[in-house]
C-alpha cells in the first residue's frame, strides 16, 4: 500500500467535487452515472453508528442509480451545500484506491429556510475503482462524527417515520 500518483489524487480529488457539486446542483442522472459504478454500494451511517434512517427509509444503497434516485426526492425541497476537505489516498491496486474524504453540509428547506434546517460532518471512506482510463467510487461510506437540526427538521423526520407516509 503506497499513496498514488498526483495525476490519480487529482484525479479522484477532481471526481469527488462533482458528487458535492452534482448533489448540490440536482444533476442526478450525471451524478448516478459520471462518478461511480452502476453497482456501487452506499452507506451513510449516523453518530451512533447505525445506518441513517431519513424517515422510515434506511440510507444503504446497491446501485448509484438507487442512490440518486432516493437523494433526488429527499433534496427536492432543500437547498443543500458539500463542503468537502481535501482527501488521503492509499493506492491498493493499480486499478484501486481508498480515500477519505472530511465533509460538512447545509440543507435549508426552500421555502421555510432557518425555520428547517440541517448542519452536519463527518467522513466519506471510500474506495474508487479505474476502469477505461477513469475514476469511479466502488464503494462509499459515509460516517456522520456531528449533526444538528432545527426542531420543525426533527418533527419533520419523526411525522413521517411514525405514519409510514414516505416524503419523497
Amino acid at each position: 500500500m503506497a499513496p498514488p500518483s498526483p495525476e490519480v489524487a487529482l484525479a479522484i480529488s477532481s471526481q469527488k467535487a462533482l458528487y458535492g457539486i452534482y448533489a448540490d446542483t440536482k444533476q442526478w442522472h450525471k451524478w448516478a452515472n459520471d462518478i461511480a459504478l452502476p453497482d456501487a454500494r452506499y452507506i451513510y451511517v449516523a453518530t451512533d453508528g447505525k445506518p441513517l434512517a431519513l424517515g422510515s427509509k434506511l440510507t444503504v444503497f446497491d446501485t448509484s442509480k438507487s442512490c440518486a434516485a432516493f437523494f433526488a426526492g429527499f433534496f427536492s425541497q432543500l437547498q443543500t451545500l458539500h463542503n468537502l476537505g481535501p482527501g488521503t489516498f492509499d493506492q491498493v491496486a493499480p486499478d484501486e484506491v481508498h480515500s477519505i474524504f472530511s465533509m460538512e453540509d447545509q440543507l435549508y428547506h426552500k421555502y421555510l429556510g432557518t425555520w428547517m434546517a440541517l448542519r452536519g460532518g463527518g467522513f466519506y471512506y471510500e474506495t474508487w475503482k479505474l476502469v477505461d482510463g477513469k475514476w469511479y467510487i466502488s464503494e462509499l461510506k459515509f460516517e456522520r462524527a456531528y449533526q444538528k437540526m432545527t426542531l420543525l427538521f426533527k418533527l419533520f423526520f419523526l411525522f413521517f417515520y411514525l405514519t409510514g407516509i414516505s416524503p419523497y
